[in-house]
């Protein structure tokens, strides 16, 4: 008998003692044991652990970053305080009945709430109020004798209005006589959400195959352990072994990979975090939006690393399936 076979042999005529004490503290022990010797094993290997780790963490990273950045979107939208909607714009000589026609039609839209009517005297006093130039205007006025602005409607929809019902309202105002311009308003934060569901169901996507590859590189890993330590799987399993005996050391391997990967995520995340916080929030400062990074928790940490366990305990159930049977079967 070789010398591993002789470490083996030891170890599992160890296992397969009966435990002195109670069921419970040969428990402990035996985890303790096991905890110490994966400890052993990763410090020994540890420039492949280290790959281990920075693959599993990668494949994290995505749905992590998905998840602050939903999370900064919903913070963003609470301080919007814009509506969605449009205005309206009327040609200068479209006759009353015209304007009264749209406003009756636009009355009887599901999705329009308030409707604001500005006719061209209104619209040029407001601005002859709002210009730092009205003596000037009042002069240009006068002169071509005509009002040259003409009535517009602001047209306030519902809040759960998408953008694709305003460009279909506004299409179909377009169409009607007597309206000249139909301007949507707050176009660009219904367009932000628009792409933030598109990017959700994309990096969803994208973040269930990059959880699946870390469960194949944990699995992968796990399978050399296993490979590694064939020669005292045998004789465990021939001396009685239990099957938890045999499957705990590897649980524990995927654990560790899994854990690892989970803190290298988290700092991942936390260096593009970083990096982009500074230009975001000039940004946000310059649309007078005052938003910090959000979603960061130590909630959000733990779940990163609840998540790099869960696929590391996987990627073991997958690589102990596949081989320990075999194993089984031999010693049977």
């Amino acid at each position: 008998m070789t010398a591993p076979d002789r470490n083996g042999a030891a170890s599992a005529a160890s296992l397969a003692a009966k435990p002195k004490g109670s069921a419970v503290r040969a428990w402990v022990a035996d985890h303790r044991r096991v905890a110490s010797d994966t400890a052993t094993f990763v410090s020994q290997r540890i420039l492949r652990s280290f790959l281990v780790w920075l693959m599993v963490g990668i494949a994290l990273t995505l749905p992590g970053l998905l998840w602050i950045a939903q999370s900064n979107l919903q913070a963003f939208g609470g301080q919007w305080q814009g509506t969605a909607g449009l205005t309206v714009y009327m040609n200068i000589d479209a006759t009353d009945s015209q304007v009264s026609g749209l406003a009756s039609q636009l009355q009887e839209e599901d999705t329009v709430q308030r409707l604001v009517l500005t006719s061209p005297e209104e619209a040029l006093d407001q601005l002859l109020t709002q210009s730092d130039d009205s003596e000037f205007l009042r002069t240009a006025l006068a002169a071509i004798e005509t009002n040259p602005l003409p009535a517009s409607f602001s047209v306030v929809l519902e809040a759960d209005a998408s953008y694709l019902q305003l460009d279909a309202l506004s299409r179909q105002l377009l169409a009607m006589p007597g309206v000249d311009d139909v301007e949507i308003q707050s176009a660009w934060i219904e367009r932000l959400r628009d792409l933030g569901k598109l990017a959700n169901r994309v990096g969803g996507g994208l973040s269930v195959i990059l959880l699946v590859a870390a469960v194949l590189v944990t699995f992968a890993s796990v399978r050399l352990a296993i490979e590694s330590k064939l020669a005292e799987l045998r004789v465990l399993a021939l001396v009685g072994a239990t099957a938890s005996q045999m499957r705990r050391p590897f649980f524990y391997f995927g654990a560790s990979y899994g854990v690892g990967g989970g803190i290298m995520a988290i700092l991942l995340i936390a260096l593009f975090l970083d990096q982009i916080e500074a230009p975001l929030q000039s940004l946000l400062i310059s649309y007078q939006v005052g938003v910090s990074l959000a979603g960061f928790t130590p909630s959000f940490l733990l779940t990163v690393v609840l998540a790099g366990w869960l696929m590391g305990i996987l990627g073991a159930l997958l690589a102990l399936s596949q081989r320990l049977g075999h194993l089984t079967n031999d010693a049977s």
